[in-house]
C-alpha cells in the first residue's frame, strides 16, 4: 500500500500548483505518475470543501482500470467513494448500473470520453451540472476544438431529404457549455502538441474560455495560421509560435520528471523486399493504380493510406476485400516471437488485415480490444501474445508488468499514438529493460513514416521546452 510519501518531488510539484492554481495545461511525460498526482490534489481539495464533486475524463480502458485502481492503491485515497461509467450499456442491467453511477453522489466519478456526452444530457441542462472540479487525463483528445460534429443529411416523415444543421454535440462542446460551473479544471498529457501549436487552441479554451487565443477557433486560425488554398494545409505564420506560447505559458506547466525507469531501447528490423514486390510499389506510387492487385487510390491521400497497406503486406480493395500482397513482415514477426524464446511480447498491428493476418498465423494470440481482462491478463503473465491497435492503447494503460518486449508491425503517421504507445511498457514497476522493435519494409512508406515522426516530435519538444519547470531549480 502507497503512501503520500511515496510521491516523487515532480508529483508533489503537481499537487500544489493543482491546489494553488484553478486551471492548468500540465505537460508531464507518459509514465511520470500524473494520475497519483491529480488523485491526491482532489482529495486535499474535497479535504478543504474546495470542491464537491470532481468529474474525471479519460480513455476508456484508463477510466474502468487505471484510474480505479491508482485510487485502490494509494493509503490516503482508498477511502474517496468512486463511480465509474465506462464501456457500452447494452443490457438492462448494465443501463441500470450507469445510471446508478451517474446518478449516485460519489466524490470522483471516472468517466469515458466517449460517455461524456451521455452523462452532461443524464443531468439535463447545463446548470444541472454538478462537478465543480474536472480532470481530463490525456487532453490532447480534446485539441480538435469542435463543438459540433459536420452537419449531416437525413430523411424526414415524407421523404425529403433534410440538413441538420450543427449536427451532434461533441465531447468538446459539453465541456465549453458547462465550463462557467466549473470552478477547477485541470488538463494532463504526454504530448499537448503533436502536430505543433495548432493543437492548443481547444486546451487553452477549455481553462480560459478564450481569453489568451481568442472565442472561436476560426478566429485563432485567421491571426496565426496561413492555409494553402489548394492542399488546405494549414502552417504557422511567421512568429505564430512565439506568440502562442508566450500568451499561454501563465496556464501551461511542463516537467521534467526525473527518470524512474531506462528509455526504451529502439531496434529497427529492416525486411528486405523482393524486386517484384518493389517495382510493383513504385509503379503503384507513380500512377495511383495496381492492376496487378486491382487496387486503385482515387486521390493522393488516399494513396498515402494504401502505400501504408502496401508496406504491411496487404490492400484493401474498393469492395472492400483484401489483395495480399506479400509477406515478409509476418515472416519477421515469427522471428521476433521465436528469439523472445517464451517472454511476453506486445504487438501494434495498423489495419484489420494485419490482425488477421497475425492471428492465422498464432492462434494463441489475445486482442486487446477483445477482451475484458486483457489487460489484467496480461500483467499477470497470462497473455505470451498481446495485439493491440495504438489508437486502443494509447493513452494510461499500465502493462508493464506483463513483458517488456513490444513490436511495431504497422506503423501510424500519428505522433501522439506513437509516443503513448511506445510508453505502455517502460512505466514504474517494470523491472525490465524495454525493447521496442520496428519492423520496416525497405524501399517503402515506412522509412518515410519514421522521418515524419521525428521531424514531429522535434517541434513538440520545441514547444513544451518553452515552458519547462527544472524542478532542480526550485
Amino acid at each position: 500500500m502507497l503512501d503520500r510519501h511515496n510521491l516523487r518531488d515532480d508529483q508533489k510539484f503537481i499537487v500544489e500548483t493543482m491546489l494553488r492554481e484553478p486551471a492548468k495545461l500540465i505537460v508531464l511525460k507518459m509514465g511520470g505518475g500524473k494520475t497519483a498526482a491529480a488523485l491526491t490534489a482532489a482529495r486535499h481539495l474535497l479535504d478543504m470543501f474546495e470542491v464537491n464533486r470532481v468529474l474525471v475524463i479519460a480513455p476508456k480502458r484508463v477510466a474502468k482500470d487505471t484510474w480505479p485502481t491508482e485510487v485502490a492503491n494509494w493509503r490516503h485515497t482508498r477511502a474517496l467513494s468512486v463511480a465509474v461509467i465506462a464501456g457500452a450499456a447494452d443490457t438492462v442491467t448494465k443501463k441500470k448500473a450507469r445510471d446508478a453511477a451517474a446518478g449516485g453522489n460519489a466524490e470522483i466519478t471516472i468517466v469515458n470520453r466517449e460517455s461524456l456526452v451521455w452523462l452532461a444530457k443524464f443531468h439535463g441542462t447545463p446548470s444541472k451540472w454538478p462537478y465543480d472540479m474536472v480532470i481530463v487525463d490525456e487532453s490532447s483528445m480534446f485539441k480538435a476544438g469542435k463543438q459540433r460534429t459536420k452537419r449531416t443529411k437525413y430523411k424526414n416523415s415524407k421523404g425529403q431529404t433534410v440538413v441538420r444543421k450543427g449536427g451532434k454535440v461533441t465531447r468538446f462542446g459539453v465541456l465549453a457549455k458547462v465550463r462557467k460551473y466549473i470552478k477547477r479544471i485541470y488538463l494532463l498529457t504526454g504530448t499537448a502538441a503533436p502536430n505543433g501549436v495548432i493543437d492548443l487552441w481547444g486546451q487553452a479554451y477549455l481553462l480560459d474560455q478564450g481569453k489568451r487565443l481568442g472565442e472561436t477557433q476560426g478566429k485563432f486560425h485567421d491571426k496565426w495560421f496561413d492555409k494553402n488554398q489548394y492542399s488546405h494545409a494549414i502552417t504557422p505564420k511567421d512568429g505564430a509560435e512565439d506568440e502562442i506560447m508566450a500568451r499561454i505559458s501563465d496556464i501551461m506547466v511542463t516537467l521534467d520528471s526525473p527518470k524512474v525507469v531506462p528509455d526504451p531501447v529502439y531496434i529497427p528490423i529492416r525486411v528486405p523486399l523482393s524486386r517484384p514486390v518493389l517495382r510493383q510499389f513504385a509503379e503503384f506510387k507513380r500512377t495511383l493504380v495496381s492492376e496487378i492487385h486491382d487496387v486503385e487510390a482515387v486521390t493522393q491521400g488516399v494513396l498515402t493510406n494504401k502505400l501504408l497497406q502496401f508496406a504491411n503486406g496487404s490492400m484493401y480493395r474498393e469492395d472492400g476485400s483484401v489483395a495480399e500482397v506479400h509477406s515478409e513482415k509476418l515472416d519477421a514477426l515469427d522471428e521476433l516471437i521465436e528469439r523472445a524464446a517464451g517472454e511476453s511480447v506486445l504487438v501494434f498491428y495498423g489495419f484489420k488485415f494485419d490482425l488477421e493476418a497475425i492471428r492465422k498465423r498464432h492462434p494463441d494470440a489475445v486482442v486487446l480490444n477483445e477482451s475484458e481482462t486483457a489487460v489484467q491478463d496480461w500483467n499477470a503473465g497470462k497473455i505470451r501474445i498481446l495485439l493491440a491497435h495504438p489508437a486502443s492503447c494509447a493513452h494510461g494503460l499500465n502493462l508493464q508488468y506483463g513483458g517488456h518486449i513490444a513490436i511495431w508491425y504497422g506503423l501510424t503517421w500519428s505522433l501522439e499514438l506513437f509516443q503513448q504507445a511506445n510508453a505502455r511498457l517502460p512505466r514504474p514497476g517494470q523491472k525490465h529493460l524495454v525493447a521496442i522493435y520496428f519492423i520496416i519494409a525497405d524501399g517503402t512508406t515506412d522509412e518515410r513514416v519514421l522521418d515524419v515522426l521525428q521531424e514531429k516530435g522535434v517541434t513538440q519538444d520545441r514547444i513544451t521546452n518553452r515552458v519547462m519547470r527544472a524542478l532542480t531549480s526550485d
